[in-house]
């Protein structure tokens, strides 16, 4: 098969790694696969395969014939069985140039989120409704990403749940276990991941654990006013900001928690990661993360908003120390060898896809 990947724009977040990880792993079967970037970004991405380069403006995404024709170009050149577009601007992108261009592609759109949470007005719902119709298919990230969807918008084409693909990083565990308690939230600086709630839970922790450190991982167009509120609440003194890392596991200590308030998730892979490299995670059981994490078997979940109750759970965990949880940090790790290695995932693209075709 011969696959194009549509993504918003190099960057460390989850649709754009994951693509890239896709690609990679499509390439080792067999398979022929491009990613094209419809805006500009300077991360650097995973893939081993080809990376074209549109450099659109974001503020013509509603009238971008020249960045449309560029792509039906790519696609009469390549000759793709199938456009995967992954998600944001990607599907308007996509649906548009077919619309005008007419190749004949099939076109998938990932959904990687609760897209009823982005759904504003009536007209918007329209206007995503009459998107989504131009597709041929749906993969979701999970059973809640996909009732969402569903429910919203009474979708009837093929429409699969494969979760996100990880890669298997080294088993060598670089750092030492660190004398004070250390939380860490990965992820970039949007409103879906909360890094305000992210901050008052972590002030609250510092009230019984004055050495508590914080260490955020990763950027954002959200960044600087969390860095303005951090000041406000004096908490600088005890946050670490590290910025993207292409590989943020490998420097996390080993008895550190993983923190996740999220208002808005499909299934962050950053869970399986943590369950594969042995890091306790607490999160808000938003969206298809209580499908990842089954409380006190695989993980610890707080119902959204429930902040004080976030901060007690976290300092119990800190008093319990790192053996009284190896048993959770082993049955998470099988959970994620289970289902979330690439090359499974890869297997159960293959052959959603050539249902699609066929």
């Amino acid at each position: 098969m011969k696959i194009l990947f549509l993504i918003q724009k190099p960057q460390a977040r989850g649709a754009e790694i994951f693509a890239s990880r896709l690609g990679n792993e499509l390439i080792k079967k067999g398979h022929e696969v491009k990613v094209i970037s419809i805006f500009e970004g300077n991360y650097e991405l995973p893939f081993s395969g080809r990376l074209i380069r549109l450099n659109r403006k974001p503020t013509a995404r509603f009238s971008d014939l020249k960045g449309w024709k560029e792509l039906n170009k790519i696609i009469l050149d390549f000759q793709p069985d199938l456009v995967q577009a992954m998600g944001a601007d990607t599907l308007k992108f996509m649906v548009f140039s077919k619309l005008l261009f007419r190749w004949k592609a099939k076109t998938v759109f990932y959904n990687g989120s609760m897209i009823s949470s982005y759904i504003r007005s009536g007209l918007v719902k329209l206007f995503n409704q009459w998107l989504y119709n131009q597709v041929d298919a749906v993969v979701a990230v999970s059973q809640a990403s996909r009732k969402d969807f569903e429910e919203i918008f009474r979708f009837k084409k093929p429409h699969k749940v494969i979760p996100v693909g990880i890669v298997k990083e080294s088993d060598e565990r670089i750092l030492e276990p660190v004398e004070n308690p250390t939380l860490i939230h990965i992820g970039g600086f949007t409103f879906e991941k909360n890094h305000a709630g992210l901050l008052r839970i972590f002030s609250k922790v510092l009230e019984k654990q004055s050495k508590a450190k914080l260490i955020l991982i990763g950027d954002g167009p959200l960044r600087p006013e969390i860095e303005n509120l951090a000041e406000k609440m004096n908490l600088n003194p005890s946050i670490i900001w590290k910025g993207s890392l292409r590989n943020p596991f490998s420097t996390i200590p080993p008895n550190a928690f993983l923190l996740l308030p999220s208002i808005i998730e499909g299934s962050p892979a950053v869970i399986s990661e943590a369950f594969f490299n042995r890091i306790p995670v607490v999160a808000y059981a938003t969206g298809g993360i209580s499908e990842l994490i089954q409380n006190g078997q695989t993980g610890w979940l707080i119902q959204k908003n429930k902040e004080e109750e976030f901060a007690e759970l976290v300092l119990q965990l800190i008093d319990k120390g790192q053996k009284e949880i190896e048993l959770v940090l082993d049955q998470a790790l099988d959970f994620s060898r289970e289902n979330f290695l690439i090359d499974k995932v890869g297997e159960k693209y293959e052959e959603f896809y050539r249902k699609i075709l066929n």
